[in-house]
């Protein structure tokens, strides 16, 4: 049904070519709970507390959905403080 309704609003295929459906959803939930953005949540939240929302009994798991991307990053180096 998710599936249906993305294909239906013109939702493609990611960057990484999963369709969109349930499981795209569930990732953005989690990655944006970690990141403390989006709507779900405005300050990062423990990794630990997202597990359990996710039902994920490893946290290995739950590290699959929250890895950086190279966008995160290349942000995070170019925020370091460096000698000049």
């Amino acid at each position: 049904m998710v599936t249906a309704l993305g294909a239906a609003a013109g939702i493609g295929p990611g960057d990484d070519g999963e369709a969109f459906g349930p499981h795209v959803l569930r990732h953005t939930f989690g990655t944006n709970l970690v990141r403390g953005r989006g709507e779900v949540a405005t300050a990062p939240v423990d990794v630990v507390l997202v597990a359990e929302l996710m039902g994920h009994a490893d946290l290995n798991t739950t590290r699959r959905y929250i890895l950086p991307s190279e966008a995160d990053k290349t942000r995070e180096l170019e925020a370091l403080t460096t000698d000049r």
